[in-house]
């Protein structure tokens, strides 16, 4: 698969926020129980979700058990309850791509991205993310799922 790699703007956003242990096996149950947490936590908070959910690699991702932060979005102020909190993603520049279909193809694009962030001489200013634009729950088929991969950068 080509990717298309684009400078973007980030904007600054408000989002509750889960980190969950995890190991490559249980990366999709992981994933998704979490982001149920989060969807639970907005409804509890009386709250609509802002953005699509999202998920960074606060580290790395080895083949035993690795951290990842799962994002979701939301308006105004809110306080978090344990285990949820609410945090500031900053805005800024960013290199982003769009992968579409399953998500154990999405290392692709990653590459793609840093490699644009290298050739370009960008510097990452925070792990990248992973944007949810539709899953699951909008395909039926993971050829059609659509993510967006986005890598914070130093602004020059």
């Amino acid at each position: 698969m080509t990717y298309d790699i684009t400078l973007t703007e980030l904007s600054p956003t408000t989002a509750c926020h889960l980190r969950v242990r995890t190991s490559a096996h249980d990366i999709a149950a992981s994933v998704g129980g979490g982001l149920q947490n989060l969807y639970e936590f907005a409804a509890a908070a009386n709250v609509t979700p802002s953005g699509p959910p999202q998920l960074a690699y606060p580290g790395p991702a080895t083949d035993g058990d690795f951290e990842l932060d799962l994002y979701l979005p939301i308006p105004g102020e809110v306080t978090g309850v344990a285990p949820v909190d609410v945090v500031d993603l900053p805005g800024g520049p960013a290199a982003h791509t769009f992968h579409k279909g399953a998500y154990d193809q999405i290392p692709a694009a990653y590459e793609a991205v840093l490699t644009w962030v290298h050739e370009h001489g960008r510097t990452p200013s925070g792990p990248p993310r992973e944007l949810y634009l539709n899953g699951p729950d909008e395909e039926k088929s993971p050829d059609d799922y659509v993510t967006e991969v986005v890598v914070p950068l130093l602004r020059r």
